[in-house]
């Protein structure tokens, strides 16, 4: 039955382990927009899904999680936005439950790192992406889905933000962030493994998945598509080194579900949820 809640999830006014919340924003987008649909289109595809993840051996009905629905944002105002996700997360922290980010565009990710920094001062953040969004400002402004992870570096030290799968940005935006050219593009597994014994198991650790970390073939439908990107086989591979670390929350953003009419990638979007969510238990 689709409730229009995220798959198996409990009402708002209910109490949980952690809380779904969607962030509806796309205000900075530059090239393909839509991202704003994204939060709904993962809720309407995790009703194909089943609660049981056979790769973790986990089932979400031993877990309790509550959906708070879409935050109301403003289209227009990113600060405000950021702002609000901030809120949010605070309100889900202060319920004891860990925070789950349904977007909406990248720069989501700043509102609740900037938020959990403050519960958990040494968080280390890990990054999947295709893009570096290192930049200072772009398109004449500081805030924007290019800059997010430069702006998470406001509130956390750059050694502590660790990243997978970027293949696209400026040179200077490889230079700043230590990512070493030209890239191996026979990394995959390797490079999971790689980054999973860098990353201190003790720390707290809250996770951005951009979709378009992922290979077109498979997420088509995000704002800017990268060719060469990773395979589920690799995010899974991830995701069972993780339960291993201290997954304090994570959002999942950019997808636009427009650009793919098959609602594929929506379901691909829903399935990388849950077994995110799997993860946490």
């Amino acid at each position: 039955m689709n409730t229009g809640l995220f798959l198996g999830a409990r009402p708002a006014q209910e109490r949980g382990e952690a809380a779904l919340v969607g962030v509806p924003f796309d205000g900075t987008a530059s090239y393909r927009p839509g991202s704003r649909f994204g939060p709904m289109a993962i809720r309407e595809g995790s009703h194909s899904l089943e609660t049981f993840g056979p790769y973790l051996d986990r089932d979400l009905t031993n877990m309790d999680y509550i959906d708070l629905g879409d935050l109301d944002v403003a289209p227009g105002s990113v600060e405000r936005m950021i702002e609000g996700v901030a809120e949010v997360v605070a309100e889900i922290h202060d319920r004891e439950m860990r925070p789950i980010l349904l977007g909406g565009e990248h720069t989501i990710s700043i509102g609740a790192v900037m938020k959990m920094v403050e519960y958990y001062p040494d968080l280390v953040v890990l990054q999947l992406d295709a893009h570096a969004d290192y930049r200072d400002e772009y398109l004449g402004g500081s805030i924007s889905h290019a800059t997010t992870m430069r702006r998470v570096t406001d509130f956390i030290s750059p050694d502590r933000l660790y990243r997978l799968g970027v293949r696209s940005g400026t040179r200077d935006e490889f230079i700043k962030t230590g990512i070493e050219l030209p890239l191996d593009h026979e990394g995959g597994v390797l490079d999971v493994d790689r980054l999973l014994k860098s990353i201190p198991r003790d720390a707290p650790l809250y996770m951005t998945l951009d979709l378009d970390v992922f290979d077109p073939s498979l997420m088509s439908g995000v704002g800017n598509p990268e060719p060469n990107g990773l395979t589920y086989r690799e995010f899974i591979h991830l995701v069972h080194g993780l339960i291993w670390h201290k997954l304090v929350g994570f959002d999942v953003v950019e997808l636009a579900p427009q650009y793919d009419p098959s609602g594929e990638s929506a379901i691909v979007a829903a399935t990388a949820v849950r077994d995110l969510m799997l993860c946490m238990m």
